[in-house]
């Protein structure tokens, strides 16, 4: 049991990783201005199309589907990670 209190936390910042290059990559902004905390729409300045674009792009490249419900529930880089990372095998 201890054991998973340590790894999840090294998965999830696995998954956030991927998803901030994946964005950085994407919007071609560089990673170190992308945070976990990062507000896709205020801070990255991106249009509801633009979200959903790039909401896309993640579940094709995790592999994943997300309800229209956790898409709209997306607002960070941190909810995007959670939500592919609870879905990604």
């Amino acid at each position: 049991m201890a054991n998973q209190i340590f790894i999840q936390p090294l998965v999830e910042n696995s998954t956030q990783k991927k998803v901030i290059d994946l964005i950085s990559w994407s919007l071609n902004v560089p990673s170190h201005h992308i945070h976990p905390y990062t507000r896709l729409r205020d801070d990255l300045h991106l249009d509801a199309i633009d979200v959903l674009l790039l909401i896309v792009d993640l579940e094709s490249r995790f592999n994943v589907y997300l309800t229209p419900e956790e898409v709209a529930g997306i607002e960070t880089v941190r909810d995007a990670s959670r939500y592919l990372h609870q879905y990604a095998a």
